[in-house]
């Protein structure tokens, strides 16, 4: 498996001689990178390397817009990242953002809002992102699932330029942060623009069986250096099914939610 998934990570970062090879040159470092991960250790048992898990996840992160005026942005991601479930070839990543308030109406303390990617490694970043799905504002009246990609009769990525190339967006609705590939289309009152590009820290924590993380402030994303101040979302464990992320949902929950299977497109 891992030797498969090397394989393909060497084959999408061989690039070419093109100006898109070029102007992608940073998010094609960070790919390469995952291949000298990829003989690292694997803690999650899942196949693949933990150290070119985060590489990738990083390296094929699509382009986050927070509202410009959104007045409670702080936030981190939990990631989850195996080779997809229905296509070893290929890379599932679920990315939970995480946002100490949700301050829009009935706002509350802690916010989970996840969205996951389908990756072809084959491809370099974005061109080996295949597929995404969002689910805003989930098991609510206000629940919209959005989905954009390659596949099939998928409608095409909203994008915007990171890089000098055109990356595949996920907006986060001002205030609320209801994640949507495609803007607020449907809403509840959402608010969807175009920001400069949300870069939040990012923690891998592994598998529901295998975890890498049991500790989110330990880990270094959720600490008053970092500018959180919650007492109730310090020290939380992400694989603890009783325990939520403040007034908001569950991050168990949400890292092995079936809802956030993406389509292989093959």
């Amino acid at each position: 498996m891992r030797r498969a998934l090397l394989a393909l990570i060497l084959a999408g970062c061989s690039g070419g001689d093109d100006a898109g090879a070029d102007a992608s040159a940073a998010s094609g470092d960070a790919a390469r990178a995952a291949v000298d991960a990829a003989v690292d250790v694997d803690l999650d048992g899942d196949g693949l390397g933990d150290a070119a898990e985060m590489e990738l996840a990083v390296a094929y992160r699509p382009f986050l817009s927070l509202h410009p005026d959104d007045d409670c942005p702080l936030g981190g991601v939990v990631l989850r990242v195996r080779p997809h479930p229905d296509d070893p070839a290929l890379v599932h990543v679920v990315y939970d953002h995480l946002f100490e308030r949700d301050c829009g109406a009935t706002g509350h303390v802690g916010d989970n809002e996840v969205f996951a990617v389908t990756i072809d490694p084959a491809e370099p970043p974005p061109a080996g992102i295949r597929a995404i799905r969002a689910i805003a504002h989930q098991n609510t009246p206000c629940q919209k699932v959005s989905e954009c990609g390659a596949c099939g009769d998928m409608d095409a990525c909203a994008t915007a330029p990171r890089a000098g190339q055109a990356w595949p967006v996920v907006y986060s609705s001002r205030d609320k942060h209801g994640s949507y590939v495609s803007g607020c289309q449907w809403s509840c009152f959402d608010v969807c623009e175009i920001g400069s590009g949300d870069d939040p820290p990012m923690v891998n924590v592994g598998e529901p069986d295998a975890h890498l993380i049991d500790d989110l402030t330990s880990a270094g994303l959720i600490t008053e250096e970092a500018g959180w101040s919650e007492p109730s979302l310090f020290a939380i464990d992400p694989w603890d099914p009783d325990h939520d992320f403040g007034s908001a949902g569950n991050i168990a929950g949400d890292l092995t939610d079936s809802a956030f299977d993406t389509p292989t497109c093959l």
